[in-house]
């Protein structure tokens, strides 16, 4: 074979090249481990990596450019992330092997450099989010009914909840159940209602509501890992909840793992907006989702969308509503 035919049928295709090149430095091999644990602002990395912005900022930009990371904007902040699985949402190869390639280093994340400390660093990270929205909910449970009522009226949602429900459940999930303004529109639908929410004082105010009811089960956990058995549940419902997770496509892994084959998932949520004061006064992470993130997101772990619609407020806010049901057979909680 001539020389120049060798470099023609093996030459390595141009997306390639700037993906491995981007994972040749240490530095951003480390981002990669980071943004592994979820969304983090470029603040945030600093805080770990305890290196300049500057600096930090330049690393992103290059696994940016190379298709490793993705970055949005939440108001006045910028959060990195790693792509979704591309596998099951795109043809693209580019980012099939950008996936790949992040995969396999992540495979080896034992022998990463720094990787107990910035594991450390990255907890740090999360308490400190954690500890701001147990402060805020513990603070504000007893007047949260009439906190959402001027907000956003839950009757405009609570409707279409009921509507989309299967009805004859054995087991109804409620996540971030708050002080249990749901629990009485779940209860007709359902044997048993589960409320879980992270806040102890929600907790304890649903308790003093519905603790004696033998059709309630009340529990304070990280909806990050619910304290369920695999495909135990028809229905889950998450309520207004997403935007004040870390990283909600943990949150809708344990959904998948909790629900039954063809079990149904009713999402309301916040559409994306711009409204910095909601962060500050509501301890929200997310300023509202777009609809084609969290059908990724849905789809990623293992949904198919039903139906999804848009309900109007009197506010400057929208109300993004999505059913989804279960596809396949049992999800394995990852570790």
């Amino acid at each position: 074979m001539k020389l120049s035919t060798f470099s023609q049928t093996t030459s390595v295709p141009r997306h390639i090249l700037p993906a491995l090149k981007a994972v040749s430095d240490e530095t951003r091999v480390r981002i990669l481990h980071i943004l592994s644990f979820g969304a983090f602002s470029v603040n945030e990395i600093v805080e770990i990596l305890s290196m300049g912005q500057s600096r930090i900022s330049r690393h992103l930009k290059i696994l940016t450019d190379a298709g490793l990371i993705s970055s949005r904007r939440e108001g006045s902040l910028v959060y990195s992330s790693l792509p979704e699985d591309p596998s099951k949402t795109s043809e693209d190869y580019t980012e099939v092997f950008s996936n790949d390639l992040t995969r396999l280093i992540l495979s080896y994340k034992e022998d990463l450099p720094d990787r107990e400390k910035d594991q450390r660093m990255v907890s740090l990270i999360l308490e400190g989010r954690e500890k701001k929205s147990k402060v805020f909910f513990d603070t504000v449970a007893a007047e949260w009914e009439s906190i959402q009522e001027e907000s956003l009226n839950p009757k405009l949602y609570r409707s279409w909840i009921i509507e989309n429900l299967p009805t004859n459940s054995r087991q109804i999930v409620d996540l971030g159940c708050g002080p249990g303004g749901l629990i009485p529109y779940l209860l007709p639908k359902s044997k048993i209602v589960i409320g879980i929410d992270s806040s102890p004082k929600m907790i304890e105010l649903a308790h003093s509501a519905y603790g004696n009811n033998p059709s309630v089960q009340l529990t304070r956990a990280q909806l990050e890992s619910l304290p369920l058995e695999d495909e135990t549940c028809e229905a889950v419902v998450s309520s207004m909840v997403l935007h004040h997770i870390s990283h909600p496509p943990a949150v809708l892994e344990e959904i998948h793992r909790v629900l039954k084959p063809g079990g149904v998932f009713c999402l309301v949520d916040l559409e994306k907006h711009n409204q910095e004061f909601m962060r500050d006064n509501f301890a929200d992470l997310w300023l509202g989702f777009d609809k084609e993130v969290l059908e990724s997101w849905l789809v990623n772990a293992n949904f198919e969308i039903v139906s999804e619609n848009h309900i109007q407020t009197d506010s400057i806010f929208k109300i993004l509503t999505i059913k989804a049901r279960k596809k396949g057979g049992q999800y394995v909680r990852s570790n």
